[in-house]
C-alpha cells in the first residue's frame, strides 16, 4: 500500500491514550525547563529569596552549547533508529534505556554545586543541559518517529497528535503550575525529585503500543546521504524553517514570561504558573476539535494563522497593569494567556503529523520508511531555535532592563518574539503542502 493513501483502520482508544501518554514526560521537562531554568539560575535581581547563581552570558552559552548536543544528537539518533534491528523494532529499545537516564537527568540540572554566582556553576549548567539534551533525544526521536508506524491514516494521525497534545498540556500545566508551587513552597530540587518518577512513567507508557511489522524494515541510506535527503525535500525546508521561527518566538516569551508577571503583577511562583495554565486549559477545550477543523481547514492554513495570531497577541505583555481592562495585573495576564489558548492548540496538534505526511512522500518517492531521521533532523534545527530565543530573551532582558525601575528589556522580547513569528508565517507560506 502507497502511504501516500490514507489508511481506514481505526485506532484502539486504549493505543492511543497509551502513545499519547510519552508525551506527558516530553512535555514536563520541556516546559519546567524552559519555564523555570532561568528564573533558577538567573532570578530577579530584585527577589531576595534565591540568588544569581551564573551571568547572562554564561547562562546563554550553557544554554546553547546544551542546544548543540542536542542538534548533532537529533539526526544521529534518527539515523540510528531508522536502521536498528532488534526483536523490539527500531524505536521501543530507545525508549526503554533513555527513560531512567532522561528521568535522572532532569534531577541533575536543578542541583547546582554552589548557591552563590560562580565559574563552577556555569560549567556545570553546560555539562549537565548537554547530557539532559542528549537523553531527551534519545527518547523523543524515536518516540515521534512511531507515530506514521502506527498508521497511514491521516485523520487517525491528527487524532494521534491531539492525545499527544493534550497529555502535553497536562505536563505544560504542571510544569508551570505544579512546579510553581513545589519550588515557592520547596525549591527547585524538591520539585525535581517529586516529578522524575513521571517522566519515567511516561516515557515507558508507548512500550504497550504494537507497531505495525511491514513498517520495521530498516532504512539503509547512509548517514550523509539520509541527511542530505532529507533536508533537501521540497515539503520539508519550507515548514522547517517555519517552525524554527516560530519556536524561537514561543520560547523568547516563555523565558521572559515568569518575570514579566512577576515585576508587573507582583505575584510569586505559583500564581505565575497558573498565567500559563490559563491558555493550555482553553488549548485543552480546543483539542477534541482539532481533527475535525484541521480535514476542513487543512493543516497548513490553521498553523500560518496560529503563528501571525501568536505574533499579535504577545504584543500587550509589557504592558500588563496599564491595559485598559477592568482586571488587576494578573488578571489581564490570565486573559491574555486565555485568548493564546486557540493558537496554542495548533502549535501542539499538528506539526508532528505535518511531519508524517512528508514522511508519507519521502517513502513514495525512496521505498524507505525514514520516520525518525526525519524528526531528528527537525528535532535538531527546532530545539536549537528553542534555546537560542531562551537566550535571546535572557539577553535582551539583561541589556534593557528586568526590574521595577528598569522594564525596557520585557518591550524588547515581546516586539522580537512578535517580528520573528510573523516571519515564521512568512516561511510556511512557502509550504507546498496543505
Amino acid at each position: 500500500m502507497s502511504f501516500d493513501e490514507p489508511g481506514r483502520t481505526s485506532i484502539p482508544l486504549l493505543h492511543k491514550v497509551l502513545y499519547g501518554l510519552g508525551y506527558l514526560g516530553i512535555a514536563l521537562t520541556t516546559d519546567i525547563t524552559l519555564f523555570w531554568l532561568v528564573k533558577c539560575y538567573r532570578p530577579a535581581p530584585d527577589d531576595a529569596r534565591w540568588h544569581i547563581l551564573v551571568s547572562a552570558l554564561a547562562f546563554t552559552f550553557a544554554l546553547v552549547v546544551g542546544r548543540l548536543v542536542d542538534a548533532v544528537a537529533d539526526p544521529l539518533v534518527g539515523y540510528w533508529s531508522d536502521r536498528l534491528r532488534t526483536r523490539l523494532g527500531r524505536r521501543k529499545p530507545f525508549l526503554l534505556v533513555g527513560g531512567p537516564v532522561l528521568a535522572l537527568m532532569f534531577v541533575l540540572i536543578w542541583t547546582p554545586p554552589t548557591p552563590t554566582l560562580s565559574t563552577a556553576n556555569a560549567v556545570y549548567l553546560g555539562l549537565a543541559l548537554s547530557a539532559f539534551f542528549f537523553a531527551f533525544t534519545i527518547v523523543v526521536c524515536p518516540y515521534l518517529a512511531m507515530l506514521p508506524e502506527i498508521t497511514s491514516s491521516r485523520s487517525e494521525r491528527v487524532s494521534l497528535t491531539s492525545w499527544q497534545a493534550g497529555f502535553s498540556i497536562l505536563g505544560a500545566v504542571g510544569g508551570v503550575a505544579l512546579a510553581g508551587y513545589l519550588v515557592e513552597h520547596h525549591g527547585y530540587r524538591t520539585m525535581s525529585l517529586c516529578l522524575a518518577p513521571v517522566v519515567l512513567a511516561s516515557s515507558w507508557a508507548p512500550l504497550l503500543v504494537p507497531l505495525p511489522a511491514p513498517a520495521s524494515r530498516p532504512a539503509h541510506f547512509p548517514l550523509g546521504r539520509a541527511i542530505a535527503h532529507t533536508l533537501r525535500n521540497p515539503f520539508f525546508r519550507p515548514y522547517l524553517v517555519g517552525m524554527l521561527l516560530f519556536w524561537v518566538a514561543v520560547r523568547m516569551i516563555m523565558a521572559a514570561l515568569a518575570k514579566i508577571v512577576e515585576v508587573r503583577a507582583q505575584v510569586l511562583e505559583a500564581q505565575q504558573g497558573m498565567v500559563v495554565a490559563a491558555g493550555l486549559l482553553v488549548a485543552a477545550l480546543f483539542l477534541p476539535f482539532m481533527p475535525r477543523i484541521a480535514k476542513r481547514a487543512g493543516k497548513k492554513r490553521l498553523l500560518l494563522t496560529a503563528m501571525l495570531y501568536f505574533g499579535i497577541l504577545v504584543i500587550p505583555l509589557p504592558f500588563l497593569g496599564d491595559l485598559p481592562l477592568p482586571l488587576s495585573p494578573v488578571g489581564q495576564a490570565v486573559l491574555l494567556m486565555a485568548l493564546a489558548g486557540p493558537a496554542i492548540a495548533v502549535l501542539f496538534t499538528l506539526p508532528n503529523a505535518i511531519v508524517a505526511d512528508i514522511v508519507d512522500r519521502d517513502a513514495d518517492a525512496t521505498g524507505q520508511r525514514r520516520e525518525a531521521i526525519y524528526y531528528g533532523v527537525q528535532g535538531s534545527i527546532v530545539k536549537l531555535g528553542m534555546g537560542l530565543g531562551a537566550g535571546i530573551a535572557v539577553l535582551l532582558m539583561h541589556r534593557f532592563g528586568e526590574r521595577v525601575t528598569q522594564q525596557g528589556g520585557f518591550l524588547a522580547v515581546a516586539l522580537a518574539a512578535a517580528a520573528v513569528s510573523f516571519l515564521a508565517a512568512a516561511a510556511l507560506a512557502r509550504y507546498p503542502g496543505r
